[in-house]
């Protein structure tokens, strides 16, 4: 016997938003929604609406980013909604870092999906941000791993690759990937970025060093690189970030 709201006239498996919503506020570290054409949220779960301050989740349906989130904040999750929604193409596990009510950062791997129709038409988006936290304690790491992920984090504009810090590891890429995803959630490359953008953040912030000494240090030598992979992690350009720093807003909530 069908179970109400999973299968459609035509035959077809759905799944109630309110099925998944219930499923996911479960799930604590995870923020989860539904989005219309227009980027709109349809559904979200409880962990969503608290990172906004918000007890009620209905207050966020029918919203955007833009409407909860002004400036960076919210446009940056509603240009990645906008590129889902025209190419189809997903967003799968991409780094970047979250604001959490109360001024917590936390940086987070986002997935993107676009829902389509029975025609194939693109009606809006499912999606999910995954708080990173260790899954597993440091200790576990062998002492070789943890020397060499030390030395890079001492020294983050060194120019290094993530096959270098497996070799210097003793490791094969493979094995070494494999170790990075199961304790700290992330890839090695992934690693190295999130290491690099967290310390271009601080020094934007406690130094007044200009954005192409910054880019330097932190291991890019291409300004634009540097700007194109900042922006795609934080949500907003190195000037953007620093100038909202210096104005105290930069502990706004990020919304996906």
């Amino acid at each position: 016997m069908p179970f109400p709201d999973l299968i459609q006239e035509d035959g077809s498996l759905a799944l109630s938003a309110s099925v998944l919503e219930s499923l996911f506020d479960e799930a604590p570290d995870v923020a989860f929604f539904i989005k219309d054409r227009e980027g709109r949220y349809l559904a979200v779960n409880r962990s969503l609406a608290e990172r906004h301050g918000i007890s009620d989740r209905k207050r966020l349906i029918g919203r955007r980013p833009t409407d909860l989130c002004s400036g960076p904040f919210g446009e940056a999750p509603a240009e990645q909604d906008a590129r889902v929604l025209s190419t189809g193409e997903p967003i799968r596990n991409h780094l970047e870092m979250q604001w959490l009510q109360p001024h917590r950062p936390c940086w987070c791997l986002t997935t993107k999906l676009a829902l389509r129709d029975s025609g194939g038409r693109i009606v809006g988006l499912v999606g999910f941000s995954r708080d990173l936290q260790e899954r597993f304690p440091v200790e576990v790491v062998p002492e070789k791993v943890a020397a060499v992920l030390g030395d890079f984090e001492k020294q983050p504009g060194a120019s290094v690759s993530a096959s270098d810090l497996a070799t210097r590891a003793d490791m094969t890429s493979v094995q070494f990937s494999r170790l990075m995803k199961r304790v700290f959630g992330v890839t090695p490359s992934q690693h190295i970025t999130r290491t690099r953008i967290q310390l271009a953040a601080q020094l934007l912030v406690q130094s007044e060093e200009s954005v192409a000494e910054v880019a330097l240090n932190c291991g890019y030598c291409d300004h634009s690189a540097f700007t194109r992979a900042f922006r795609a992690t934080m949500g907003m350009t190195p000037s953007q970030y620093r100038e909202t720093a210096e104005e105290g807003n930069i502990a706004a909530t990020v919304s996906r």
